[in-house]
């Protein structure tokens, strides 16, 4: 078996059979490869769909949980996976046809742990017409779907997904795999198809969605915090790089919170030793992702962005958050 796709299904029946048509249109036999749909407890009318794919279609099978969250759903998908290969493709998302016999002539035969592809980019329901996406290389350390990782070390690694985050699980994965050293192949041709779907987990505007947003990117910094403190930690630059991102889009989210609210986050932070904390003299990052001025506004917001892990930062921003939107 040469690739297993685990494909996490919740309430995307509107995508899924344009999902499960890019993955079936492919150029190497059907017995060569797996499709793996989770089905994550959807209220909708997807696991009908799924069901009509595995009964025309011997290498499509559906496991099938209750609602447990994307995390859950793709280490179910590893756990039943047989492939060399895995790649993880979220359900409203394509591939490019007939890629396949392409990726396996290249690298089924070489020890790569981890190859990486670009992709493109197109906002629901317009046309899939590749001249006129956005085209992408650079997520490739912050989705888990530019990658495609040999199976045999996520187990060796032990590399699997924190149950319970729904934001920010990507990035931190893909931080654990790289801490893990895998041997790189840099394919980067666009493979991969992202639909931008307004009102989907990651666009979400919730209140709930918020909540556990904020908690998801906390706990992570929490968990990279461990990473960067341990004795003879092997990249520290990077990791407190990361370990700031996650902090500060976590602190972010709480800038912006009701004042009662606020204070509880910041409460549990101080009591791990994150807020107040000392700026990682190993961070290099000084601008946010989150405001694209390059004039005084934008300069001043970066600043006050890459200081909020002190108070005076904290309550700046959340000043600065009542005036720009």
């Amino acid at each position: 078996m040469f690739i297993s796709f685990i494909v996490p299904v919740y309430n995307t029946e509107k995508y899924i059979a344009q999902c499960l048509d890019s993955l079936l249109t492919q150029d190497i036999s059907k017995n060569e490869y797996e499709i793996i749909c989770v089905n994550d407890g959807s209220t909708d009318g997807s696991l009908d769909v799924l069901h009509g794919y595995e009964k025309n279609y011997n290498n499509v099978h559906i496991i099938t949980q209750p609602n447990s969250g994307v995390c859950v759903a793709r280490n179910t998908g590893i756990k039943a996976a047989t492939g060399d290969y895995i790649w993880f493709i979220d359900a409203d998302d394509l591939i490019a046809e007939n890629c396949l016999n392409a990726l396996k002539n290249s690298f089924a035969d070489k020890a790569y742990d981890r190859i990486v592809i670009g992709n493109y980019s197109f906002t629901d329901n317009s046309e899939l017409n590749t001249e006129k996406m956005e085209k992408n290389t650079a997520w490739r350390d912050s989705v888990v779907w530019l990658n495609i990782l040999k199976r045999q070390f996520l187990i060796d690694n032990n590399l699997m997904f924190y149950p319970g985050l729904v934001f920010g699980e990507d990035a931190l994965y893909m931080f654990e795999i790289f801490l893990n050293k895998p041997n790189t192949f840099e394919y980067e041709l666009l493979l991969y198809y992202h639909r931008i779907v307004i009102g989907s987990a990651s666009n979400s505007k919730s209140d709930t969605f918020k909540v556990s947003r904020v908690n998801s990117t906390l706990q992570e910094a929490k968990i990279v915090k461990k990473y960067y403190e341990q004795e003879n930690c092997p990249y520290p630059t990077e990791t407190a790089n990361r370990l700031m991102i996650f902090l500060w889009g976590g602190l972010d989210a709480v800038a912006q919170m009701p004042k009662k609210q606020a204070k509880n986050y910041l409460k549990d932070l101080k009591a791990c030793g994150l807020y107040p904390y000392k700026t990682p003299a190993d961070c290099t990052v000084t601008k946010s992702c989150q405001l694209n001025r390059n004039d005084f506004v934008g300069k001043a917001f970066d600043y006050v962005y890459t200081h909020m892990h002190r108070p005076w930062g904290f309550h700046c921003m959340r000043i600065l958050r009542k005036k720009i939107k």
